[in-house]
């Protein structure tokens, strides 16, 4: 299995940096399975967490620690050896077009951890029922 690569950094109007990492991998031949993640990470801190959250800081990290990643993932199966560098890059361009206006927004960091944490809660509570 071939390791992932960083392929390229974007630095994001909200602080945040969105990469992009080649999952690519052989498969049979000269055919490829192409993967591409985006990634963003985002830490928990007084200045990441929504403002009804703020309070319950610790309660945040001890459920989903110090920090959340974001990832979005595309793969194009059985791609030619010779085509997967085009490939790579016109799923980045995509991919980029697509989240990052969603990931720049200014209370993006606030929502996806409001998210994930009430994502928590509630499979604790359907654990516990």
């Amino acid at each position: 299995m071939s390791p992932e690569k960083l392929l390229s950094r974007h630095f994001l109007d909200n602080g945040f940096c969105l990469e992009f990492w080649d999952l690519s991998r052989p498969v049979a031949g000269d055919r490829w399975q192409v993967a591409l993640e985006a990634r963003l990470s985002v830490p928990i801190t007084a200045a990441t967490l929504p403002p009804d959250l703020r309070s319950r800081q610790a309660q945040v990290i001890a459920a989903l620690g110090r920090e959340i990643l974001f990832s979005q993932k595309e793969v194009r199966n059985f791609m030619a050896a010779g085509e997967v560098g085009d490939i790579l890059k016109e799923m980045e361009a995509r991919l980029l077009s697509a989240l990052s206006a969603y990931l720049a927004r200014p209370d993006f960091a606030g929502r996806l951890i409001r998210k994930k944490f009430t994502e928590y809660q509630e499979k604790q509570r359907w654990y516990q029922g």
